[in-house]
């Protein structure tokens, strides 16, 4: 069945519009992951090399590296940024994972009350969660 000129072109602009509409549905926060970055301290200095690591109550953990000056950006997967939104434990850690690094593991500088026995937990919401700030006391 030949259909006419502009029924073509109405079906073809229908086609092209549902696939966008399908591509849009996976990005933002109608997928379930925010965008999540802040800053952390040590007593009042930035933290620098210390991962950043969000485990939600349930799925994906999240995980970021904090720069000079302290500032971390949460990854979800390779190709998306954020955490899930929702209730996390927030665990910050400065010493090397079993297996990475060469040489002697830098000593931990973060109290275990905010990595193996953390303490902190953040509700990722959908939207920009761009102040999750964690000011860290190692007293």
């Amino acid at each position: 069945m030949k259909l006419p000129l502009n029924s073509a072109r109405h079906l073809a602009a229908t086609a092209v519009a549902a696939m966008v509409l399908v591509g849009l549905a996976g990005c933002g926060s109608g997928s379930g992951v925010a965008p999540v970055s802040g800053t952390v301290t040590l007593d009042g200095a930035p933290l620098v090399d210390a991962l950043v690591s969000f485990y939600p109550e349930e799925g994906r953990l999240s995980t970021g590296k904090t720069d000079s000056s302290g500032h971390y950006e949460l990854v979800y997967t390779n190709d998306q940024m954020g955490a899930k939104v929702g209730k996390h434990t927030v665990k910050i850690t400065t010493a090397v994972v079993e297996g990475e690094g060469t040489g002697k593991p830098p000593k931990e500088k973060v109290p275990a009350k905010y990595n193996t026995e953390s303490q902190l937990t953040v509700d990722v919401t959908s939207g920009s969660n761009s102040n999750t700030n964690f000011d860290l006391q190692s007293k």
